[in-house]
C-alpha cells in the first residue's frame, strides 16, 4: 500500500488537486465574506476588516496540507471578498498578499523543517477536552465582539494561549511549539503587516492609526488559528496526509 502511494505521489499534481484547490477557495471565499458581514460597524470601522476573521483560521492549515496551493485559495478568497466590498482591483491584488504569506510563511519554515504538519498526540482524551473548550472558547469571542464586551474578548484571547500552551506542556513539545510560534503567531503578525500596511499604503486608513488596526487584525487572528485553527489541524491532518492530494513539498 504504501509502495502504491509513493508511487501515486511521485506522479505530480492528480485531477483531485485542482478539486480540491476550487473547493478551497470557494470554502475561504465565503468564510472571508460572511466574517465582515457579520462584525457589526463598531466592532470594524475598516471596510473590508473583521475583528474576528474566521476565514483566517483555515489559511494555514491549507497551506500545510495543500502547499502554494492553499496559499493562493487564500489569496484569491481575499481577492473575491475585497472586490465584493468596492475596493480598486489594483488595491486588493496587494492587500490579497496578507492571506497569501499568512500561509505561506509557515508553510516555508515547515518545510524548510522537513517537519509534518500532524500536531502528535500522547494524551489524546485530554487534548480533546481542551479542544473543545477551544471551541467554546471562540464562540465567546465572537458574541463577546459582536456585544462589544472588550475585557471578555480579551480574557478569550487569554484564554486560548493557554490552552494551546498546556497542550504544548503535556504533548510532543516540538510539533505544538512550532505550531503555536509559527503557525500562529508568526501568521498572524505576517497577515498584519501586509494587510494593515497595505490599507495605510494606499490610503484607505491614515498611518496613525495603523497601530490600532494591526493590533485588531493580529489579536482576531490569533484567536482563530489558536482555536478553530488548532482544531481543524489535529482533526483532519492525519487523514489529508494519507490521501493523494496532500501536497509534501510546495506544489506536489
Amino acid at each position: 500500500m504504501s509502495d502504491n502511494r509513493s508511487v501515486a505521489f511521485s506522479r505530480g499534481i492528480t485531477w483531485r488537486q485542482p478539486l480540491v484547490f476550487l473547493a478551497a477557495t470557494a470554502v475561504s471565499t465565503v468564510l472571508a465574506i460572511w466574517a465582515v458581514v457579520a462584525v457589526p460597524v463598531e466592532s470594524s470601522p475598516v471596510p473590508g476588516v473583521s475583528g474576528l476573521y474566521i476565514a483566517a483560521a483555515v489559511y494555514v492549515p491549507l497551506a500545510l496540507w495543500f502547499g502554494v496551493w492553499g496559499c493562493l485559495a487564500g489569496y484569491l478568497s481575499c481577492l473575491f471578498m475585497g472586490l465584493y466590498f468596492g475596493y480598486s482591483l489594483d488595491f486588493v491584488l496587494v492587500w490579497s498578499l496578507a492571506d497569501f504569506f499568512e500561509g505561506f510563511v509557515p508553510l516555508l519554515i515547515y518545510r524548510s523543517l522537513k517537519m509534518k504538519p500532524i500536531l502528535s498526540l500522547k494524551r489524546p482524551r485530554l487534548t480533546y477536552g481542551l479542544n473543545s473548550l477551544l471551541a467554546v472558547n471562540v464562540v465567546v469571542s465572537a458574541v463577546a465582539l459582536v456585544l462589544s464586551m472588550t475585557t471578555v474578548f480579551i480574557a478569550t484571547f487569554v484564554a486560548s494561549i493557554a490552552f494551546l500552551v498546556i497542550q504544548a506542556v503535556l504533548e510532543d513539545r516540538k510539533t505544538w511549539v512550532t505550531w503555536l510560534l509559527v503557525g500562529v503567531f508568526l501568521a498572524s503578525v505576517v497577515s498584519g503587516v501586509f494587510g494593515v500596511g497595505a490599507l495605510a499604503a494606499f490610503g484607505n486608513i491614515p498611518w496613525s492609526v495603523f497601530p490600532t488596526v494591526f493590533f485588531g487584525w493580529v489579536f482576531g487572528d490569533i484567536i482563530v488559528l489558536a482555536t478553530i485553527g488548532t482544531i481543524l489541524t489535529i482533526a483532519f491532518t492525519p487523514y489529508i496526509m494519507k490521501t493523494q492530494v496532500y501536497v509534501r513539498r510546495f506544489f506536489t
